[in-house]
């Protein structure tokens, strides 16, 4: 009987030892593999548009407005002022450099369907493409003129986008179906309505600048300008070629 209980005793020690004890096939991690928190690399954050503003500044020193905008058009093609782009203005298609992403951007049809689901019936992107071709020539022609350019020096331009993308919006949207006829008075109306369209997005632009240029010196606001509203820097540097000029434009001296 005392043999039974010695055994019964030594039974309940060895299962509780078994219990105990690590299991061998389990392998204990080592130490480095727990404390990680020291060993991970923190993921960069893209910078702010803040950090790209000083970094633009600090690698675009001087006279911004210099002869031929020298500064300016250098800033926007840098690879820190692309990035930014690429960041923060993603379109489909991909761009390598700043004129097409601006001939992408400028020419969106979000920029201009507002205006042609109020003028146009059922206007798809066909229409936005021609009346970005338009957008773009009065813009032009509204500049020249601030730089003292007579606007009948535009009007063989002018002539041809009537004779093209002007004609396939009348002939897409200003059919007389009683007389199978172009109503050439609704594609007047049309083009008076875009002209009109196209003035209050440049006095609106010059508006936007005008704000910045009252917070910012010149330099800083332009970065400010190409930080913002990439399209409209574009603008500035495709249709301005007076420093002066287009100060006078950001004070609001042509837009009383």
């Amino acid at each position: 009987m005392k043999y039974i209980h010695v055994c019964l005793l030594l039974g309940i020690s060895l299962f509780l030892a078994c219990q105990s004890s690590p299991d061998p096939s389990v392998l204990e991690p080592e130490r480095e593999n727990i404390d990680t928190e020291e060993g991970i690399e923190p993921i960069a954050q893209p910078p702010t548009p803040e950090e790209t503003f000083e970094q633009l500044k600090r690698k675009n020193p001087g006279n911004i407005l210099d002869e031929n905008f020298r500064t300016l058009r250098r800033l926007v093609t840098s690879k820190t002022y692309l990035d930014f782009l690429r960041r923060n203005h993603p379109l489909e298609a991909q761009y390598q450099t700043f004129d097409k992403f601006w001939k992408l951007a400028a020419s969106h049809p979000s920029r201009y369907m507002p205006f042609l689901k109020q003028t146009l019936e059922k206007p798809d992107e066909e229409d936005a493409a021609h009346a970005h071709l338009f957008a773009v020539h009065y813009r032009h022609v509204l500049t020249r003129g601030y730089h003292g350019e007579n606007p009948d020096t535009f009007q063989d331009e002018l002539k041809k986008l009537i004779d093209g993308p002007g004609m396939d919006i009348a002939f897409k949207h200003f059919v007389d179906a009683e007389r199978n006829v172009v109503n050439g008075l609704d594609l007047i109306f049309f083009l008076v309505e875009l002209t009109l369209y196209v003035g209050k997005t440049e006095r609106a632009d010059a508006a936007l600048a005008g704000e910045l240029f009252d917070r910012h010196d010149e330099h800083d606001a332009l970065i400010w300008i190409a930080l913002e509203n990439p399209v409209l820097i574009g603008y500035i540097l495709k249709d301005f070629t007076d420093a002066e000029v287009l100060r006078r434009w950001m004070t609001g001296e042509f837009h009383p």
